[in-house]
C-alpha cells in the first residue's frame, strides 16, 4: 500500500462549455487530370487545402492542363478568402455526375469519408463535352446526378454525417418550358445551379460554394446585404447572358432552379436563392434551412451520445427522476442556444422529455426537441400612396 495521501481528479467538462462550433466546410468533386510529379495532384485522391496556392502548388494552374479545376478553385477563394477550408476531388472526363454521387463508387463518397464528415455542402460538376444527350431542359446527366446525390446525402445522413449537394445544371437549353419541374419532387438534400459568370456550359459551383463557406449556417444564397457574387456579366448555362430571360426568371425559379439577377439601381448580380429540389411545404425546400437542422441535430446527438446506456435512475412511482429529466433537457438547450440561437442562427430551442415513459421495459427514451427557426423577408410589399394628412 502506498502512503496516505490526498488525490485530487479534476473535472475538465464542469462549466459546460460549448462544443466546437460546426463549420460549413464544402467538398467539390470536378472534371480534371492527374499531373506527372512529386506531391501533384491525382485523379480520383482526396485533398484538402486552405488556399488557392495549394491548389496551384499540386499542379491545378491557370492555363494547364487542369485549368478548367483552377478557375473553380480560384472563383472559390476569390469569395471565401484564403484561410478557408476546401476538400476536393479530380475525376477524368469520363465520370458523369451520376458516377460522382453515386455512393457505390469511389469519388464522392470516398471524399465524404476522407474528410471524416467534416464536409456540409458538396459540389458536384463535370465539363461539358460534345456528346451529351440533352433531356428536360439540361443534360440528361444532371437529373441523373439529382438522383443519386439524394441517395448519398441520406445515407450520410443516417451516419451522422448529414451533407447538402449543389449540382452543376449543365447545358442549359435556353427554352424554359423544357425544364424538369422540380418544385414536384422531393430531392430536398440536393440544389442545381444554372448559372456562371464566363458563358460557359458549366455553372459557377466553385463560387457559390466559396459564397457558403463565407456565411453563416442560416444565410441564403440570396441576400442581397453580402453583396454581389459578380459584377459584371452573368449567364446561363447555354451561354446567354441572364438577362436575355429576365421575362422568364419568375417561370425558371418557380421550379426550383438557382440562378443570377440583377436589381434595379444595384450593381453586379446576386443569386436569386437556395432553392431545393422539392415542394413550396417542405420544411427543407432551402439549403439553408437544410444546414441550420442538421447543424442541430449533430449538436444534440454529440451531447445526448455521452449518455447512451448510462443507468437511468427511477422514482418510486416508476417515472423517471426528475434530476435526469432536467439535466438532459439543460444540456441539449444549452449547447444548441450557445451555437446556434445565440449566434442568430436560430430564433429559440426547447427541449422535454415525458418523465412518464417506461424505460424500465423500453430501455429507451424519447427527446422531443423544437427548433425555432429564423425567418427571411424574400418578399417586401410596401403599400405607397399620396395623403392629405399623416398619421400620427
Amino acid at each position: 500500500m502506498s502512503l496516505p495521501n490526498i488525490i485530487f481528479n479534476i473535472s475538465s467538462n464542469g462549466l459546460g462549455l460549448p462544443q466546437a462550433e460546426i463549420q460549413k466546410i464544402p467538398g467539390f468533386v470536378l472534371t480534371g487530370v492527374t499531373v506527372a510529379g512529386a506531391n501533384k495532384v491525382t485523379v480520383g485522391t482526396s485533398y484538402q487545402i486552405f488556399s488557392l496556392e495549394e491548389a496551384v502548388n499540386l499542379g491545378i494552374t491557370e492555363g494547364g492542363t487542369n485549368d478548367f479545376a483552377y478557375k473553380q478553385i480560384a472563383a472559390f477563394y476569390t469569395e471565401a478568402k484564403k484561410g478557408a477550408e476546401l476538400w476536393f476531388m479530380l475525376v477524368a472526363s469520363t465520370v458523369t455526375m451520376e458516377d460522382q454521387a453515386d455512393i457505390a463508387n469511389a469519388y464522392a463518397a470516398k471524399l465524404l469519408s476522407d474528410a471524416k464528415g467534416k464536409i456540409r455542402v458538396l459540389g458536384l460538376l463535370k465539363k461539358s463535352g460534345t456528346t451529351e444527350t440533352i433531356t428536360d431542359g439540361l443534360d440528361a446527366d444532371v437529373h441523373l446526378a439529382v438522383v443519386k446525390a439524394q441517395a448519398l446525402a441520406q445515407q450520410y445522413a443516417d451516419s451522422y454525417y448529414p451533407v447538402r449537394v449543389l449540382i452543376s445544371g449543365n447545358k442549359f437549353s435556353g427554352v424554359v418550358a423544357d425544364l424538369k419541374d422540380y418544385a414536384t419532387t422531393n430531392f430536398n438534400k440536393v440544389a442545381i445551379l444554372l448559372a456562371n459568370t464566363d458563358g460557359s456550359k458549366e455553372a459557377s459551383i466553385g463560387l457559390a460554394l466559396g459564397r457558403l463557406a463565407n456565411t453563416p449556417t442560416q444565410r441564403k444564397l440570396s441576400r442581397v446585404k453580402d453583396g454581389a457574387i459578380e459584377p459584371f456579366a452573368a449567364y446561363f448555362t447555354n451561354g446567354e447572358a441572364v438577362s436575355t430571360l429576365d421575362t422568364a426568371w419568375d417561370a425558371i425559379d418557380n421550379k426550383n432552379y438557382n440562378f443570377m439577377r440583377s436589381f434595379a439601381n444595384l450593381s453586379g448580380f446576386y443569386f436569386t436563392g437556395d432553392k431545393t429540389l422539392t415542394a413550396a411545404t417542405d420544411d427543407f425546400n432551402s439549403l439553408a434551412r437544410g444546414l441550420v437542422m442538421d447543424e442541430a441535430v449533430l449538436i444534440a446527438y454529440t451531447t445526448l451520445v455521452q449518455e447512451l446506456s448510462d443507468e437511468i435512475p427511477i422514482t418510486e412511482a416508476g417515472t423517471i427522476h426528475p434530476a435526469i429529466i432536467k439535466s438532459w433537457q439543460s444540456s441539449i438547450e444549452n449547447q444548441i442556444k450557445s451555437n446556434m440561437v445565440d449566434a442568430g442562427k436560430l430564433s429559440g430551442v426547447k427541449a422535454f422529455i415525458d418523465e412518464n415513459q417506461n424505460v424500465l421495459q423500453s430501455n429507451n427514451i424519447n427527446v422531443a426537441l423544437q427548433l425555432l427557426p429564423v425567418g427571411y423577408s424574400d418578399f417586401i410589399t410596401v403599400n405607397i400612396g399620396f395623403t392629405t394628412t399623416l398619421d400620427q
